[in-house]
Protein backbone atom coordinates (compact mmCIF):
# COMPACT_ATOMS: atom_id res chain seq x y z
CA UNK A 1 0.00 0.00 0.00
CA UNK A 2 2.14 3.31 -1.02
CA UNK A 3 -0.81 5.42 0.26
CA UNK A 4 0.01 7.94 3.29
CA UNK A 5 -3.25 7.76 5.25
CA UNK A 6 -3.63 10.77 7.66
CA UNK A 7 -4.72 7.75 10.19
CA UNK A 8 -4.13 4.42 11.05
CA UNK A 9 -5.94 2.97 13.75
CA UNK A 10 -5.23 -0.67 15.03
CA UNK A 11 -8.07 -2.54 16.35
CA UNK A 12 -11.85 -2.32 15.03
CA UNK A 13 -13.94 -2.34 18.65
CA UNK A 14 -14.94 -0.01 20.47
CA UNK A 15 -12.53 2.79 20.87
CA UNK A 16 -10.83 2.13 17.58
CA UNK A 17 -13.99 2.68 15.63
CA UNK A 18 -15.17 5.33 17.21
CA UNK A 19 -12.04 7.06 17.00
CA UNK A 20 -11.85 6.11 13.29
CA UNK A 21 -15.36 7.74 12.63
CA UNK A 22 -14.89 11.08 14.41
CA UNK A 23 -11.50 11.38 12.44
CA UNK A 24 -13.08 10.65 8.95
CA UNK A 25 -15.63 12.72 9.93
CA UNK A 26 -13.16 15.16 9.99
CA UNK A 27 -11.79 14.88 6.87
CA UNK A 28 -9.22 12.51 7.78
CA UNK A 29 -7.68 9.65 5.55
CA UNK A 30 -8.33 6.40 8.16
CA UNK A 31 -7.53 3.13 7.54
CA UNK A 32 -8.53 0.67 10.21
CA UNK A 33 -6.39 -3.06 10.66
CA UNK A 34 -8.10 -5.48 12.69
CA UNK A 35 -6.82 -9.14 12.95
CA UNK A 36 -10.01 -10.81 13.82
CA UNK A 37 -12.27 -11.42 9.97
CA UNK A 38 -15.32 -9.40 11.69
CA UNK A 39 -15.17 -6.24 13.17
CA UNK A 40 -16.43 -5.16 16.93
CA UNK A 41 -16.54 -8.35 18.08
CA UNK A 42 -15.97 -7.59 21.81
CA UNK A 43 -19.57 -5.03 21.65
CA UNK A 44 -21.41 -7.84 19.88
CA UNK A 45 -20.71 -9.96 23.31
CA UNK A 46 -21.15 -6.91 25.33
CA UNK A 47 -23.22 -7.02 28.25
CA UNK A 48 -24.59 -10.44 27.49
CA UNK A 49 -25.05 -9.89 23.96
CA UNK A 50 -27.66 -6.69 24.37
CA UNK A 51 -24.59 -3.76 25.19
CA UNK A 52 -24.40 -1.82 27.90
CA UNK A 53 -23.10 0.94 26.43
CA UNK A 54 -22.81 3.11 29.05
CA UNK A 55 -24.51 4.59 32.69
CA UNK A 56 -25.88 7.30 33.74
CA UNK A 57 -23.37 6.93 36.73
CA UNK A 58 -20.56 7.56 35.18
CA UNK A 59 -17.82 9.30 36.87
CA UNK A 60 -13.88 8.83 37.93
CA UNK A 61 -15.42 6.94 41.31
CA UNK A 62 -16.50 4.28 39.13
CA UNK A 63 -12.93 3.37 37.91
CA UNK A 64 -9.56 1.95 39.06
CA UNK A 65 -7.28 4.73 37.52
CA UNK A 66 -5.93 8.02 37.78
CA UNK A 67 -9.32 10.13 38.29
CA UNK A 68 -7.59 12.93 36.19
CA UNK A 69 -7.54 10.51 33.55
CA UNK A 70 -11.03 9.92 34.13
CA UNK A 71 -12.01 13.49 34.45
CA UNK A 72 -10.25 14.32 31.28
CA UNK A 73 -12.12 11.88 29.12
CA UNK A 74 -15.38 12.51 30.88
CA UNK A 75 -15.19 15.92 29.74
CA UNK A 76 -14.39 15.38 26.40
CA UNK A 77 -17.26 12.88 26.21
CA UNK A 78 -19.80 13.00 29.48
CA UNK A 79 -23.08 10.63 29.49
CA UNK A 80 -25.03 12.64 27.77
CA UNK A 81 -22.41 13.08 25.03
CA UNK A 82 -22.85 9.59 24.71
CA UNK A 83 -26.28 9.20 24.90
CA UNK A 84 -26.96 11.53 22.18
CA UNK A 85 -24.01 10.48 19.99
CA UNK A 86 -25.76 7.20 19.57
CA UNK A 87 -29.34 8.60 19.34
CA UNK A 88 -27.94 10.38 16.21
CA UNK A 89 -26.46 7.48 14.90
CA UNK A 90 -29.71 5.86 14.93
CA UNK A 91 -30.00 3.62 17.93
CA UNK A 92 -32.97 4.06 20.24
CA UNK A 93 -32.12 3.50 24.23
CA UNK A 94 -33.29 2.62 26.59
CA UNK A 95 -32.50 2.98 30.46
CA UNK A 96 -32.73 0.01 33.35
CA UNK A 97 -32.15 -0.57 36.74
CA UNK A 98 -28.88 1.30 38.15
CA UNK A 99 -28.79 3.74 35.33
CA UNK A 100 -27.51 0.72 32.74
CA UNK A 101 -28.38 2.12 28.73
CA UNK A 102 -28.82 -0.50 26.29
CA UNK A 103 -30.17 -0.57 22.95
CA UNK A 104 -34.11 -1.05 22.81
CA UNK A 105 -34.03 -3.67 20.24
CA UNK A 106 -32.44 -5.45 23.28
CA UNK A 107 -29.75 -6.77 20.71
CA UNK A 108 -25.58 -5.31 20.55
CA UNK A 109 -25.60 -5.64 17.06
CA UNK A 110 -27.92 -2.20 16.89
CA UNK A 111 -24.59 -0.49 18.19
CA UNK A 112 -22.30 -2.51 16.08
CA UNK A 113 -24.04 -1.88 12.75
CA UNK A 114 -24.64 1.62 13.31
CA UNK A 115 -21.37 2.54 14.24
CA UNK A 116 -20.09 0.35 10.89
CA UNK A 117 -22.45 1.60 8.55
CA UNK A 118 -21.52 5.27 9.51
CA UNK A 119 -18.08 4.43 9.37
CA UNK A 120 -18.57 3.21 5.43
CA UNK A 121 -20.70 6.31 4.83
CA UNK A 122 -17.11 8.30 5.64
CA UNK A 123 -15.39 6.69 2.92
CA UNK A 124 -12.56 4.72 5.55
CA UNK A 125 -11.23 1.85 4.67
CA UNK A 126 -11.69 -1.25 6.91
CA UNK A 127 -9.59 -4.17 6.63
CA UNK A 128 -10.47 -7.18 8.75
CA UNK A 129 -7.96 -10.12 9.05
CA UNK A 130 -5.16 -8.27 9.12
CA UNK A 131 -3.21 -8.31 12.20
CA UNK A 132 -0.11 -5.95 12.69
CA UNK A 133 2.77 -7.11 14.33
CA UNK A 134 5.32 -4.39 13.87
CA UNK A 135 4.71 -0.30 13.86
CA UNK A 136 8.18 1.82 13.53
CA UNK A 137 8.84 5.23 13.84
CA UNK A 138 10.45 7.35 11.42
CA UNK A 139 11.05 11.16 10.91
CA UNK A 140 8.15 11.42 8.83
CA UNK A 141 5.53 9.08 9.07
CA UNK A 142 4.99 5.58 10.73
CA UNK A 143 5.30 2.29 8.76
CA UNK A 144 2.89 -0.13 9.81
CA UNK A 145 3.35 -3.72 9.18
CA UNK A 146 0.74 -6.66 8.90
CA UNK A 147 1.47 -10.42 9.12
CA UNK A 148 -0.46 -10.85 5.81
CA UNK A 149 1.98 -8.83 3.95
CA UNK A 150 0.73 -5.20 3.47
CA UNK A 151 2.71 -2.09 4.85
CA UNK A 152 1.21 0.91 5.76
CA UNK A 153 2.30 4.32 5.84
CA UNK A 154 0.67 6.63 8.21
CA UNK A 155 0.89 10.50 9.86
CA UNK A 156 -0.69 8.83 12.88
CA UNK A 157 -1.57 5.40 14.67
CA UNK A 158 -4.29 4.36 17.14
CA UNK A 159 -3.80 1.85 19.67
CA UNK A 160 -7.18 0.20 19.77
CA UNK A 161 -5.98 -3.36 19.98
CA UNK A 162 -7.78 -4.01 23.70
CA UNK A 163 -6.62 -6.20 26.18
CA UNK A 164 -6.21 -10.06 26.48
CA UNK A 165 -9.76 -10.67 28.06
CA UNK A 166 -12.44 -12.92 26.47
CA UNK A 167 -9.36 -14.09 24.37
CA UNK A 168 -12.31 -16.40 22.13
CA UNK A 169 -13.35 -12.97 20.99
CA UNK A 170 -10.05 -11.10 19.99
CA UNK A 171 -8.70 -10.84 23.06
CA UNK A 172 -4.49 -11.49 23.15
CA UNK A 173 -1.51 -9.49 24.24
CA UNK A 174 -0.96 -7.92 20.79
CA UNK A 175 -1.42 -4.61 21.80
CA UNK A 176 0.86 -4.56 24.88
CA UNK A 177 3.37 -5.66 22.76
CA UNK A 178 3.01 -2.97 20.06
CA UNK A 179 3.16 -0.23 22.51
CA UNK A 180 6.41 -2.24 24.14
CA UNK A 181 7.99 -1.62 20.44
CA UNK A 182 6.96 2.10 20.73
CA UNK A 183 8.21 2.49 24.01
CA UNK A 184 5.76 2.49 26.26
CA UNK A 185 5.83 0.31 29.79
CA UNK A 186 3.20 -2.22 30.21
CA UNK A 187 2.16 -2.87 33.60
CA UNK A 188 0.82 -6.99 34.21
CA UNK A 189 -2.35 -7.62 32.63
CA UNK A 190 -4.93 -9.62 35.54
CA UNK A 191 -8.07 -10.69 34.90
CA UNK A 192 -11.17 -8.61 36.64
CA UNK A 193 -15.02 -8.42 36.36
CA UNK A 194 -14.85 -12.51 36.51
CA UNK A 195 -16.39 -14.36 38.45
CA UNK A 196 -14.78 -15.61 42.20
CA UNK A 197 -13.56 -19.13 42.95
CA UNK A 198 -14.36 -19.81 46.44
CA UNK A 199 -12.60 -22.34 48.64
CA UNK A 200 -16.35 -23.21 50.60
CA UNK A 201 -17.72 -26.27 48.29
CA UNK A 202 -20.93 -26.74 49.94
CA UNK A 203 -21.94 -23.20 49.25
CA UNK A 204 -22.51 -25.10 45.51
CA UNK A 205 -25.74 -26.23 47.07
CA UNK A 206 -26.88 -22.72 46.33
CA UNK A 207 -25.76 -23.54 42.49
CA UNK A 208 -27.99 -21.20 40.17
CA UNK A 209 -29.46 -18.98 43.23
CA UNK A 210 -29.79 -15.09 42.89
CA UNK A 211 -29.63 -12.90 45.78
CA UNK A 212 -29.37 -9.07 46.09
CA UNK A 213 -26.94 -8.80 48.22
CA UNK A 214 -23.85 -6.33 50.22
CA UNK A 215 -20.18 -7.66 49.58
CA UNK A 216 -17.73 -7.08 51.40
CA UNK A 217 -13.76 -8.10 50.71
CA UNK A 218 -11.23 -7.82 53.13
CA UNK A 219 -8.93 -5.69 51.26
CA UNK A 220 -6.68 -2.65 51.70
CA UNK A 221 -8.80 -0.34 51.37
CA UNK A 222 -11.83 -2.26 51.83
CA UNK A 223 -13.75 -3.13 48.59
CA UNK A 224 -17.44 -3.21 48.92
CA UNK A 225 -20.67 -3.49 46.32
CA UNK A 226 -24.13 -3.92 46.20
CA UNK A 227 -26.25 -6.13 43.85
CA UNK A 228 -27.05 -8.88 42.33
CA UNK A 229 -25.06 -12.35 43.04
CA UNK A 230 -25.37 -15.41 41.46
CA UNK A 231 -24.41 -18.95 42.99
CA UNK A 232 -22.31 -21.29 40.34
CA UNK A 233 -20.30 -24.96 40.87
CA UNK A 234 -17.09 -22.93 41.30
CA UNK A 235 -18.14 -19.54 43.79
CA UNK A 236 -19.94 -16.44 42.86
CA UNK A 237 -20.58 -14.34 39.81
CA UNK A 238 -23.13 -11.21 38.91
CA UNK A 239 -22.21 -7.47 39.81
CA UNK A 240 -21.60 -8.17 43.93
CA UNK A 241 -18.58 -10.31 42.58
CA UNK A 242 -17.32 -8.73 39.75
CA UNK A 243 -17.60 -5.47 40.98
CA UNK A 244 -14.67 -6.27 43.94
CA UNK A 245 -12.82 -8.20 41.65
CA UNK A 246 -9.99 -5.88 41.21
CA UNK A 247 -9.90 -5.32 44.68
CA UNK A 248 -9.71 -9.31 45.40
CA UNK A 249 -7.90 -9.60 42.20
CA UNK A 250 -5.02 -7.38 43.57
CA UNK A 251 -4.90 -9.25 47.38
CA UNK A 252 -5.01 -12.68 45.80
CA UNK A 253 -1.00 -12.33 45.58
CA UNK A 254 -0.47 -12.45 48.87
CA UNK A 255 -2.84 -15.12 49.31
CA UNK A 256 -6.74 -16.11 49.82
CA UNK A 257 -8.91 -13.05 50.64
CA UNK A 258 -11.79 -13.17 53.22
CA UNK A 259 -15.54 -11.87 51.83
CA UNK A 260 -18.58 -11.05 53.68
CA UNK A 261 -21.82 -11.38 52.38
CA UNK A 262 -24.95 -9.71 53.54
CA UNK A 263 -28.18 -10.80 52.42
CA UNK A 264 -30.03 -7.99 53.86
CA UNK A 265 -28.35 -5.41 52.35
CA UNK A 266 -31.52 -3.35 52.12
CA UNK A 267 -31.62 -3.46 56.13
CA UNK A 268 -30.35 -0.29 57.95
CA UNK A 269 -30.52 -2.03 61.84
CA UNK A 270 -30.62 -5.53 60.30
CA UNK A 271 -30.43 -7.33 64.16
CA UNK A 272 -33.47 -4.91 64.84
CA UNK A 273 -35.35 -5.99 62.37
CA UNK A 274 -34.53 -9.92 63.28
CA UNK A 275 -34.92 -9.66 66.97
CA UNK A 276 -38.45 -8.27 66.19
CA UNK A 277 -38.86 -10.62 63.88
CA UNK A 278 -38.19 -13.52 66.19
CA UNK A 279 -40.49 -12.26 68.93
CA UNK A 280 -43.41 -12.03 66.35
CA UNK A 281 -42.54 -15.27 64.85
CA UNK A 282 -40.92 -17.47 67.52
CA UNK A 283 -43.17 -20.38 67.10
CA UNK A 284 -42.11 -21.00 63.92
CA UNK A 285 -39.20 -23.86 63.25
CA UNK A 286 -36.35 -22.40 61.64
CA UNK A 287 -37.27 -23.20 57.55
CA UNK A 288 -41.04 -21.04 58.64
CA UNK A 289 -39.26 -18.60 60.34
CA UNK A 290 -36.87 -17.75 57.42
CA UNK A 291 -39.80 -18.46 54.68
CA UNK A 292 -40.29 -15.44 52.70
CA UNK A 293 -37.18 -13.46 54.46
CA UNK A 294 -34.81 -14.93 52.13
CA UNK A 295 -34.19 -17.60 49.13
CA UNK A 296 -35.59 -21.96 50.42
CA UNK A 297 -32.47 -23.14 49.29
CA UNK A 298 -30.04 -20.60 51.40
CA UNK A 299 -32.26 -20.76 54.20
CA UNK A 300 -31.70 -24.33 54.43
CA UNK A 301 -27.56 -23.89 53.81
CA UNK A 302 -27.58 -21.22 56.59
CA UNK A 303 -29.93 -23.66 59.08
CA UNK A 304 -27.06 -26.13 58.71
CA UNK A 305 -23.98 -24.17 58.38
CA UNK A 306 -25.49 -22.53 61.72
CA UNK A 307 -26.27 -25.83 63.80
CA UNK A 308 -29.83 -24.90 64.15
CA UNK A 309 -32.24 -27.78 64.82
CA UNK A 310 -34.76 -28.09 62.24
CA UNK A 311 -37.75 -29.38 64.85
CA UNK A 312 -37.52 -26.44 67.67
CA UNK A 313 -39.24 -23.94 67.45
CA UNK A 314 -36.52 -20.45 67.02
CA UNK A 315 -37.71 -18.85 70.60
CA UNK A 316 -36.30 -22.02 71.77
CA UNK A 317 -32.96 -21.77 70.11
CA UNK A 318 -29.50 -19.44 70.45
CA UNK A 319 -30.42 -17.16 67.05
CA UNK A 320 -27.55 -15.15 67.28
CA UNK A 321 -25.08 -16.70 65.25
CA UNK A 322 -27.56 -17.01 62.40
CA UNK A 323 -28.48 -13.88 62.63
CA UNK A 324 -25.05 -12.75 62.31
CA UNK A 325 -24.26 -14.95 59.75
CA UNK A 326 -27.03 -13.59 57.73
CA UNK A 327 -25.76 -10.55 57.95
CA UNK A 328 -21.81 -11.51 57.54
CA UNK A 329 -21.61 -14.40 55.86
CA UNK A 330 -17.46 -15.52 55.41
CA UNK A 331 -16.48 -16.92 52.67
CA UNK A 332 -12.62 -17.10 51.57
CA UNK A 333 -11.62 -16.24 47.63
CA UNK A 334 -8.81 -18.77 46.14
CA UNK A 335 -8.88 -17.52 42.51
CA UNK A 336 -10.66 -15.19 40.18
CA UNK A 337 -11.75 -17.33 36.73
CA UNK A 338 -9.64 -17.60 33.86
CA UNK A 339 -9.04 -15.28 31.25
CA UNK A 340 -12.05 -16.61 28.91
CA UNK A 341 -14.31 -15.60 31.77
CA UNK A 342 -13.17 -12.54 32.52
CA UNK A 343 -14.83 -8.90 30.89
CA UNK A 344 -11.82 -6.73 31.29
CA UNK A 345 -7.98 -6.75 32.47
CA UNK A 346 -6.45 -4.81 34.92
CA UNK A 347 -3.07 -3.67 34.09
CA UNK A 348 -1.74 -2.66 30.51
CA UNK A 349 0.09 0.44 29.03
CA UNK A 350 0.89 2.70 31.84
CA UNK A 351 -1.21 5.89 31.90
CA UNK A 352 1.56 8.83 33.07
CA UNK A 353 2.73 7.93 29.64
CA UNK A 354 0.07 9.09 27.72
CA UNK A 355 -1.41 12.36 27.72
CA UNK A 356 -4.40 12.89 29.62
CA UNK A 357 -5.96 15.50 26.91
CA UNK A 358 -5.78 14.25 23.87
CA UNK A 359 -4.65 10.47 24.52
CA UNK A 360 -1.34 10.88 22.38
CA UNK A 361 2.08 9.60 23.67
CA UNK A 362 4.39 11.24 25.47
CA UNK A 363 7.15 8.91 24.26
CA UNK A 364 6.08 9.20 20.70
CA UNK A 365 4.30 11.79 18.79
CA UNK A 366 1.25 10.71 16.89
CA UNK A 367 0.75 7.44 18.53
CA UNK A 368 -2.52 7.49 20.41
CA UNK A 369 -3.43 5.31 23.05
CA UNK A 370 -7.21 4.40 24.03
CA UNK A 371 -9.82 2.11 25.25
CA UNK A 372 -8.54 -1.32 27.40
CA UNK A 373 -5.47 -1.12 26.56
CA UNK A 374 -4.42 1.56 29.06
CA UNK A 375 -4.26 1.04 32.56
CA UNK A 376 -8.19 1.45 33.40
CA UNK A 377 -10.53 -0.48 34.48
CA UNK A 378 -14.10 0.66 35.53
CA UNK A 379 -16.70 -1.19 37.39
CA UNK A 380 -19.74 -3.66 35.56
CA UNK A 381 -22.56 -1.53 34.13
CA UNK A 382 -21.74 0.37 30.76
CA UNK A 383 -18.58 2.35 32.23
CA UNK A 384 -15.65 0.29 30.55
CA UNK A 385 -17.50 0.72 26.96
CA UNK A 386 -17.89 4.01 27.81
CA UNK A 387 -14.62 4.66 29.06
CA UNK A 388 -13.57 3.06 25.28
CA UNK A 389 -15.79 5.73 23.38
CA UNK A 390 -14.29 8.79 25.53
CA UNK A 391 -11.03 7.78 25.04
CA UNK A 392 -11.59 7.19 21.11
CA UNK A 393 -13.27 10.15 20.95
CA UNK A 394 -10.72 12.08 23.06
CA UNK A 395 -8.19 10.79 20.71
CA UNK A 396 -10.03 11.34 16.98
CA UNK A 397 -10.74 15.37 18.24
CA UNK A 398 -7.15 15.90 18.89
CA UNK A 399 -5.84 14.49 15.17
CA UNK A 400 -8.77 16.01 13.74
CA UNK A 401 -7.02 19.56 15.07
CA UNK A 402 -3.76 18.87 13.25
Amino acid sequence: MNTLYDVAVVGAGASGLLCALECARGGKRVLVLEKDPLPARKILVSGNGRCNLTNRHVSPAAYHADPNLIESALAHFSFENCRHYFENLGVLLTEQEQGRIFPATGKATAVADSLKAALKETGAELLCGYEVTHIQRTKTDFVVSTQQGPTVHARNVVLACGSCAYPQVTGTNAGYELARQLGHTVLPPRPVLSGLCLKETALARLSGVKCQVRTTAHTTPAAHAEGELIFTNYGVNGPAALNISQAVSRALASGPVKVEINFLPQLENPGDFLQARLTRLGTRKPKDFFAGLIHESLANLLIDFTGLRKQIPTQEQNMQRAFQTLTAWPVTVTALRPWKEAMVAAGGVKTREINYNTFESLLCPGLYITGELLDVDGKSGGFNLHFAWASGFAAAQAIKEK
